[in-house]
């Protein structure tokens, strides 16, 4: 019965980091190396952070500027 339930279950799919796909970035490499890439953004607010680095000092932030940003202020002014 074990291996019946084993051979039903679905298998993750084996997770490869990022750095371990370098042909998934070499044109934004070439882009920036030669001064010719951009980023389209929206400004959502600032939040100050106590550190400076970490996703999920990024993650936090942005939670905070969605919960102020739903409240319709974000820094103290009017959005």
């Amino acid at each position: 019965m074990n291996k019946l339930r084993q051979s039903l279950r679905r298998k993750k799919p084996a997770y490869v980091p990022e750095a371990s796909r370098p042909h998934q970035w070499q044109a934004d490499e070439e882009a920036v190396r030669r001064g010719k890439c951009s980023f389209p953004v929206r400004y959502l607010g600032h939040v100050e952070v106590e550190e400076s680095r970490g996703m999920h000092v990024c993650e936090e932030a942005v939670k905070k500027l969605k919960t102020v940003s739903a409240a319709g202020t974000v820094g103290g002014g009017q959005i």
